[in-house]
């Protein structure tokens, strides 16, 4: 899938040859104004109280001239309305919103909606860093909802706050699918039900002339929070809830990439639920709260097919950690790599039909007294949290078979985006201090580059050379960066060599006293990553 996200200025909108309108908005005239926007147009929100809606109606831009509708962040403020959604999508394409907050306070109504209305859909819908907040008086007052057949939607960098569910995609009945999106790097904490649910999808309900048939659902880099506020009882819903894509046609073969995760604390259910066809890897996910932890199980008649869970570093403390029920014994399971401290007597958990099809490999499982002989701190307290391996740490052993995951994006980099050696068990290459983002209830930093290279003249990334060497190697920056961290890692993990600099400029690394072999080089600016790979010989 191919989506361009777009920095919305004159500039770049120029650059891409767009010949485009910037159209200026205010409270009073916004609602007008919308009925006019063409392919290629940016109406630009300025910041106050916006009380009359945001109907996306029949708006149709192309995916190199999409509708632009921009806010000025958290000043432009949207406000409810009794009667209806606050943002309002029916029939529209290739829409941007951007860059502006939503206040349902206690008002009965969604923040932005795709409408269940007979007939409608909508494609190629990005929204990005989007705040929505509200106290939320039931579980059905939702951030961000569709209710309609809808497809390549990005859901990015959004916060949500305080309402009954966070980000509800498709209907209850199955019939209106959530097709080849992408959830990332959204913040999403305090809801009375799910952070996240994606609704199952009935056979046929792929139906619209020119949606796409087939693809995948990533969600990525999230960070999740039931710790606050949560239903109970037979009201209790998991943090994160996928359901099934359709059994046959269109969408069977269809699969979810949930990684890089970080989904925290529920009091009355599992951190995470899903069934159909899921890739669940590099997260990490902490229950000390009562709940379970990671869970595949039969949903609405439908039994979890194709699963492969590896690499995740979970502690749930007396619950188990991961659960396979009733799987679908006609395709295999695999849990290979991860790192799961628990007090339940069985912390991967095989039960019912499908066991004989699971294959559970290397591993590492033990109670959580123990949990600070593997990683730096294990503790019911998000800010002392620290589950990185330790220097020495256990979960650094033999390598683990890789060719199973292969096929799916950032297969090879860790939770923090480092490349791995695929040495360690859990969701962290390396070990002693962590380097890269520390958990917390925030919105995980989106790195602005990402680069993967493994020799030099790569123009606008970092030049490696001379490689392979016998010595030294210098490293040469394309662009100004700051505060630098340079950490070289050998072939099983351990750091070798670290080094940190105030500004880029060419600096020389002396690797002589290494040994001759494969090295990883980590490259870290504030919100650049960048991963080399290096051969002395």
């Amino acid at each position: 899938m191919k989506i361009k996200l777009l920095l919305v200025s004159i500039t770049l909108l120029l650059f891409l040859n767009v010949k485009a309108t910037i159209i200026n908005a205010n409270p009073s005239n916004y609602a007008s104004l919308l009925t006019t926007l063409l392919q290629g147009d940016t109406l630009m929100l300025a910041s106050g109280n916006y009380t009359d809606r945001l109907n996306i109606f029949s708006l149709v831009g192309t995916s190199s001239n999409p509708i632009v509708i921009i806010g000025s962040g958290n000043s432009t403020i949207f406000l409810p309305n009794p009667c209806c959604n606050t943002v309002s999508i029916k029939e529209s394409e290739y829409i941007i919103l951007k860059d502006f907050k939503i206040d349902v306070q206690n008002i009965a109504v969604d923040g932005i909606k795709a409408e269940g209305t007979t007939g409608n859909w909508a494609h190629h819908i990005t929204i990005e860093n989007i705040t929505v907040i509200g106290t939320g008086t039931n579980q059905q007052i939702v951030g961000i909802s569709t209710k309609c057949p809808v497809w390549d939607w990005v859901i990015k960098g959004c916060t949500i706050d305080g309402l009954g569910t966070g980000v509800y995609l498709g209907n209850s009945d199955g019939t209106s699918p959530f097709v080849n999106g992408i959830i990332e790097y959204n913040l999403i904490k305090n809801t009375i039900g799910y952070n996240i649910e994606i609704k199952h999808q009935n056979v046929g309900s792929r139906n619209i002339a020119g949606m796409t048939l087939n693809g995948k659902t990533i969600i990525r880099h999230n960070v999740l929070s039931k710790e606050n506020n949560s239903s109970s009882g037979g009201s209790a819903r998991p943090n994160l809830l996928v359901g099934a894509f359709p059994a046959s046609g269109d969408g069977a073969n269809d699969f979810y990439e949930i990684y890089g995760n970080f989904i925290w604390q529920n009091p009355f259910e599992a951190l995470f639920q899903g069934t159909g066809n899921i890739m669940f890897y590099d997260n990490v996910c902490v229950n000390y709260a009562g709940g379970n932890g990671v869970g595949f199980q039969t949903h609405n008649s439908f039994a979890p097919r194709d699963i492969k869970v590896f690499s995740n570093t979970i502690v749930t403390d007396i619950s188990w950690g991961i659960r396979l029920m009733d799987t679908d014994p006609a395709f295999q399971k695999y849990v290979y790599g991860n790192a799961i401290f628990s007090d339940h007597a069985t912390p991967i958990r095989v039960v019912g039909g499908g066991a004989a099809t699971a294959n559970l490999l290397d591993n590492v499982t033990d109670i959580t007294a123990n949990a600070n002989n593997y990683v730096n701190n294990v503790a019911n307290n998000i800010n002392t949290l620290d589950l990185y391996p330790t220097a020495g740490s256990p979960l650094n052993s033999t390598a683990i078979s890789n060719t199973l995951f292969t096929t799916y994006v950032d297969y090879d980099k860790d939770f923090n985006l480092d490349l791995k050696t695929w040495n360690y068990r859990g969701a962290y290459t390396g070990e002693g201090t962590n380097t890269g983002w520390h958990l917390a209830i925030e919105l995980k930093p989106q790195p602005s580059i990402v680069t993967s290279v493994s020799t030099v003249n790569a123009e606008g990334k970092i030049k490696l050379y001379p490689n392979p060497t016998i010595g030294a190697v210098t490293l040469d920056f394309p662009q100004l960066l700051s505060d630098i961290v340079i950490t070289v890692r050998s072939i099983d993990g351990k750091i070798v060599l670290k080094k940190g600099i105030n500004k880029s400029q060419k600096t020389q690394l002396n690797i002589s006293d290494l040994t001759n072999g494969i090295y990883f080089i980590s490259i870290k600016a504030n919100n650049y990553f960048s991963n080399l790979k290096l051969i002395k010989k």
